[in-house]
């Protein structure tokens, strides 16, 4: 064998051991989300949280003063309530049962005593195929984005329930796409940078 071809044959069993090493680096961050099942009376997920968090089928999420890096993931069935927190890599959420991302200032005195300020999200927000709402939040909608603060976009895809986007700062467009309802705005409209593909039951 010439010398360029064991350097060719080098060079490509190198690049195939790189990509077996990216693909475990990456399998072991997947690996490291945390798992989020804090339903009340326990204390909700606070404090730095690294490489992520997943809600599962059957979890109750609550975050409160979070601050999590590597996003936010709500899988078929789980219900996640976000409040006061930071989440970077933005949330993804599918076949959620609920979904509280920030309430209403209104809601914080009687009587529904519910206090939950908005959050920082760093990233996009992309909510797709929620329930018509989880019994335990009733009458609360099924999707509320409310107070927060948002550098990507948010995209509401083939939801069953009512949707309230409220009093948000949003800077990557709102998209809608054959959710069963129009938004409610709850009287305190978002501002919204970027296109607007929403229709509001007050127009």
């Amino acid at each position: 064998m010439n010398p360029e071809s064991r350097r060719v044959g080098t060079m490509n069993r190198l690049a195939g051991f790189l990509v077996v090493l990216v693909l475990a680096v990456s399998g072991n961050a997947a690996l490291a989300a945390t798992e989020c099942n804090t339903p009340p009376p326990n204390p909700p997920l606070s404090g730095t949280v690294v490489g992520g968090v997943v809600i599962n089928a059957g979890d109750f999420c609550v975050l409160a003063g979070a601050n999590v890096s590597s996003g936010v993931q709500v899988n078929s069935g789980g219900i996640l309530i976000t409040c006061g927190s930071s989440i970077s890599g933005g949330i993804v959420a599918n076949g959620a049962a609920n979904l509280i991302i920030g309430a209403g200032a209104d809601e914080e005195v009687p009587p529904v005593n519910f206090v939950c300020p908005g959050n920082v999200i760093n990233g996009a927000v992309r909510i797709s195929n929620t329930g018509s709402g989880a019994p335990i939040l009733a009458p609360a909608p099924s999707i509320s984005v409310e107070r927060n603060a948002i550098t990507g976009g948010v995209h509401l895809i083939g939801n069953q329930g009512m949707i309230v986007v409220a009093n948000d700062m949003i800077n990557g467009g709102l998209f809608c796409s054959n959710n069963m309802f129009d938004l409610d705005d709850e009287g305190t409209p978002s501002i919204i940078n970027g296109a607007l593909h929403c229709k509001f039951t007050d127009e």
